[in-house]
């Protein structure tokens, strides 16, 4: 018997998902699809043998009622659209002037740097630098409260971050910064510079001398820039939030599919 080509349509009652969902899944390349006259076009086979395999992923895992789902097993970079982060980020950066990142509980950038000043690229070149930066990222991942606030990094440069949270549970930051909100003294910030750049093994004249790198940003235009980070964190918040109710749904299916099949083949 030849295998049978759901539409998008079936595809959509079989998995009760939305097509836009089932779209962007395919692009993904989550689910296996193939193109039929222009049109998608799902093999039933594929797509029970797409279910067997989550549904031994999800084997031994407890149900998770919808909205209370644990997700301490996930990072935010399994629930969030790389490209169309990067995408926000890149725009949020060249329209402020500032840089702009993503980083997990750890520390760890998990969406690449834009704009990222000169200053700072210099500060990244040695393990000893990115691991300065990633501990001050980690203690901003880890702080209290849910709102965007501006905090200082180990080399004295200014950024705000905001929390990305589903379910009250903390999954990373979006930052931005890079910017000073005062014009620093040039000997004094020589001097600072001199002592980073001894402490993490880089050229501290270097160091010095990006200080044109810097953007100095008023006290009005640092909270501005905040309050519009904190509208991009929650943007994320509900895409995450969403991406979440997904996996959850989906892994439920397979199981219950998984299971189906197993009762159909003793049958």
């Amino acid at each position: 018997m030849s295998d049978k080509l759901l539409t998008t349509r079936e595809l959509e009652d079989r998995l009760q998902l939305d097509r836009v969902t089932i779209y962007r899944m395919v692009k993904d390349g989550e689910l296996p699809a193939l193109r039929v006259g222009g049109q998608w076009r799902f093999s039933a086979e594929a797509i029970d043998a797409w279910l067997q395999g989550r549904a031994g992923d999800a084997q031994g895992k407890p149900a998770q009622r919808e909205g209370s789902q644990d997700l301490t097993a996930l990072n935010l970079i399994d629930l969030v659209p790389v490209k169309t982060v990067q995408s926000i980020q890149d725009q949020f950066s060249d329209l402020l002037g500032v840089s702009s990142f993503t980083i997990d509980l750890d520390g760890r950038p998990v969406i690449p740097c834009s704009h990222c000043s000169r200053f700072c690229r210099l500060v990244h070149q040695t393990r000893a630098g990115l691991a300065a930066c990633e501990t001050s990222w980690r203690e901003i991942a880890g702080s209290e409260g849910d709102g965007a606030t501006i905090r200082v990094c180990h080399a004295g440069i200014q950024y705000a971050a905001a929390p990305v949270n589903v379910n009250k549970q903390r999954l990373g930051m979006v930052t931005a910064g890079q910017f000073l909100t005062a014009a620093p003294d040039p000997k004094e910030f020589r001097v600072r510079a001199l002592a980073t750049g001894a402490r993490i093994g880089v050229d501290g004249e270097a160091l010095a001398a990006a200080q044109d790198s810097i953007e100095i940003i008023s006290a009005e235009r640092a909270l501005q820039i905040t309050g519009l980070l904190a509208t991009i964190a929650n943007a994320l918040s509900t895409i995450s939030y969403q991406s979440s109710l997904v996996r959850q749904k989906l892994a439920q299916i397979a199981e219950l599919s998984g299971a189906a099949l197993t009762v159909s083949d003793e049958i």
